[in-house]
């Protein structure tokens, strides 16, 4: 599970049109794209398709290909094949004031497994502070076939905490994990990256079993 509270900006790539959900509610849906820049200073281009609940038929014609939008609410990120599809079910839209730059930003929450082998890595920001890199992925079905996408992590302790006391007794080979934290999305080499800062961290027991 790869969810997130997410502010997003871009610019319409698909005009909004009306559509109905299998209830018959009419919803606002439309395709925006932003631009991701790399460390390279180069950019990929991604999609996000984006549905608004609860619309009116006169809404669609307000938000037309090439308008600069912001929208907030709840993005879920899937991967199809080699790809990530990023999905916003949005609670408000904003067109003044769009800040230049398109982005990703917002809290996200994560459910997944850490790595089987070298769990994490300790490091030392340009301050000289402690703190811990690791990767985790989340498993979903796609028709028959199990696919993995990976977050990398980052978790820093508490101002004048020991590095210690942010690596749980638990936080072992291929351990289930829920995650919180600061979300960041981002390219490299033309590869879409997902990224966070932890803000809590525990170990998901399944007491459905």
């Amino acid at each position: 599970m790869i969810k997130a509270e997410a502010n997003v900006i871009g610019t319409i790539k698909r005009s909004a049109n009306i559509r109905t959900d299998k209830n018959n509610n009419p919803y606002l849906s439309f395709v925006m794209t932003v631009v991701l820049t790399d460390a390279k200073t180069t950019s990929k281009s991604i999609d996000v398709f984006v549905s608004l609940p609860n619309a009116k038929q006169d809404e669609a014609q307000s938000y037309v290909e090439g308008l600069r939008v912001a929208v907030n609410g709840n993005l879920d990120i899937r991967k199809k094949e080699d790809n990530l599809n990023f999905y916003l079910t949005g609670n408000t839209i904003t067109v003044q004031n769009v800040a230049e730059l398109d982005s990703i930003s917002g809290t996200l929450s994560f459910r997944g497994y850490l790595k089987k082998e070298n769990i994490y890595q300790q490091k030392t920001d340009k301050n000289g502070h402690p703190f811990i890199v690791f990767s985790a992925y989340s498993l979903e079905k796609n028709r028959q076939e199990y696919l993995s996408t990976w977050v990398n992590f980052m978790r820093f302790p508490e101002k004048g905490a020991a590095v210690e006391s942010i690596i749980p007794d638990w936080m072992h080979s291929k351990a289930h994990v829920d995650i919180t934290g600061e979300l960041q999305v981002s390219a490299y080499n033309d590869v879409v990256r997902l990224s966070c800062r932890v803000h809590d961290m525990t170990e998901y027991i399944n007491t459905q079993q």
